[in-house]
């Protein structure tokens, strides 16, 4: 068995009259195709980019906190010398316009250099 949570829902009575016509041929209940749309839409791989788009949104106007940030950068950096920019931004789960705007800062903060698409941790003054 499935692992489920409950939430409450709220939709328009033009959407609650869709769900109603549904009720017995999607599900027995409204809340099972509410429950049956919601997850025919999330498995659907066309809906992939639109939920990669929200993702990206999300990572924009909520960046995570200042201090779990640098934890993480600070621990990438030490495990490597020279890291992919889009693995970079990967491993951070941040928004590439975002990341971009601090490359500066960061890069001086924790002693890197963005060269050739990558990010290269600098030593002694000299890049690895």
């Amino acid at each position: 068995m499935t692992e489920t949570s409950r939430t409450t829902v709220t939709l328009n009575n033009s959407y609650m009259k869709l769900i109603e016509e549904l009720v017995d041929v999607f599900g027995a209940t409204r809340a099972q195709v509410i429950s049956n749309i919601v997850e025919y839409f999330l498995n659907d791989s066309n809906n992939d980019p639109l939920l990669e788009k929200l993702r990206a949104r999300k990572r924009k106007e909520k960046p995570p906190e200042q201090n779990e940030l640098n934890k993480k950068i600070s621990k990438y950096l030490k495990r490597a010398d020279r890291i992919p920019f889009n693995i970079f931004i990967e491993h951070l789960n941040l928004d590439t316009d975002f990341v971009i705007s601090q490359l500066d800062e960061w890069g001086e903060k924790f002693n890197f250099m963005f060269i050739d698409n990558k990010i290269i941790k600098i030593k002694n003054d000299n890049l690895i």
